[in-house]
């Protein structure tokens, strides 16, 4: 038995990219940078890293913007699993972003054409084809898909783990707020946004202050026949877009939910990691300093506020949780006050503890009142348990009716 380990960078992401000359990789990277050979039993782990789509010199736009190389890196993703898989092995799927989409719709493609054998990989662009049919006869359950897979000599491995950094339902496409691009890219959707049964470990790190709709989070929702046999976590984090899935230059802030997906893959998985992991000191080139404090990057800026800014909502999807570094950051720093976060402020049981932080705030301690800005004027915010409405009911944060989670007609895993 073996561990193989795909990992997928997001849009325009590489190992190694720069900020004023400072090396800026996102968490995938680190997380691929961390993983060890082997772990102490001598299971051997054999890891690889996919950079994101629109990486080469005329891909920035053409792969950015718009969805191609999406395909080619779903397929690449496969055909690594493919040409690696022996009965018995695990397989995790990481990503962040777009990349994120790519882990996901890979464990769709394995769930729906089960895995060609390596010496059927000739028959892989058939396959992906197959997938990529909406048409309801070629779901997995399908006649047509356990044909497929009977043809093909196709295994059907369970995925032991996905885990992701903020997948969003436009795939991380700038410029598509615009009705024609949302057209042209429709194609790359996922199916849905059920989690496959095959799946056994589901985690999610998502962004409570990214503002921009094109970037809205696209939750796991699980089916009704896998819940108590697997494991589903979608957590809450302070910060926008990149501080949750990391490529800024301070990444303090992305650290955290950095760590906690480590952790979960480390503790709960199996995955085993360098001793040498997540240097918090030099000489090391690239720092991890997790600070649930850290700086907090705006990313309604430039041509997206063209844009109306959008607030995502917390707790209509299945197994949400809110990190209890949010809540610090709340405490902590008075200029930071998210609407979207700030009605789940009394709910303990909806908060997951994090590096130590847990939540301990009583009924009635949040801070008297936050000062905030609307169209520029100041005011008084006041406080959730004073006027603002209480999370839905349902699960740990609800499973309300809300309408911030993209869920979409095509199959996602």
């Amino acid at each position: 038995m073996k561990r193989i380990v795909v990992c997928c960078d997001g849009t325009w992401d590489t190992p190694d990219q720069t900020t004023d000359g400072h090396r800026c990789p996102t968490n995938v990277y680190k997380l691929f940078s961390a993983l060890a050979r082997y772990d102490r039993r001598g299971v051997q782990q054999r890891p690889f890293y996919i950079r994101g789509v629109g990486t080469g010199r005329w891909d920035r736009i053409r792969g950015g913007a718009f969805g191609f190389g999406l395909s080619k890196t779903v397929r690449k993703a496969y055909k690594r699993i493919s040409e690696t898989y022996e009965s018995g092995d695990e397989i995790f799927l990481i990503g962040f972003s777009r990349g994120a989409f790519t882990a996901r719709s890979t464990a769709g493609f394995i769930r729906n054409c089960g895995l060609l054998p390596r010496e059927n990989l000739k028959d892989l662009n058939e396959a992906y084809a197959f997938y990529r049919d909406r048409s309801p006869d070629t779901k997995p359950t399908s006649p047509a898909a356990q044909d497929f897979r009977t043809k093909h000599s196709c295994s059907e491995p369970p995925i032991r783990c996905i885990a992701v950094w903020d997948t969003v339902g436009a795939l991380g496409i700038p410029l598509s707020g615009l009705r024609w691009v949302n057209a042209f890219n429709r194609r790359w959707q996922f199916h849905d946004t059920d989690l496959s049964s095959k799946v056994e470990f589901a985690f999610q790190a998502l962004a409570i202050d990214e503002k921009r709709r094109p970037f809205t989070p696209t939750l796991w929702h699980q089916q009704a026949q896998a819940r108590g046999r697997q494991h589903l976590e979608q957590v809450w984090f302070s910060g926008t877009h990149c501080d949750v899935g990391g490529g800024n230059r301070d990444s303090s802030l992305a650290d955290v939910p950095l760590k906690w997906i480590a952790e979960r893959l480390e503790s709960q998985c199996g995955l085993a990691f360098k001793p040498t992991a997540f240097p918090s000191k030099p000489p090391a080139a690239i720092l991890t300093r997790p600070n649930p404090l850290g700086p907090l990057t705006e990313s309604w800026t430039g041509f997206w506020r063209i844009l109306r800014p959008y607030m995502r909502s917390i707790g209509t999807a299945d197994h949400e949780r809110v990190a209890s570094t949010a809540a610090r950051r709340y405490d902590r720093d008075h200029g930071y006050s998210p609407e979207n976060l700030i009605p789940h402020l009394d709910d303990p049981n909806g908060f997951l503890e994090i590096e130590g932080n847990r939540h301990n705030r009583v009924a009635g301690t949040v801070r008297n009142s936050v000062p905030f800005r609307v169209n520029g004027n100041h005011g008084v915010r006041v406080p959730a348990r004073q006027g603002a409405g209480k999370p839905p009911t349902g699960g740990p944060l609800g499973n309300g009716k809300g309408q911030a989670f993209q869920r979409s007609s095509h199959n996602d895993a």
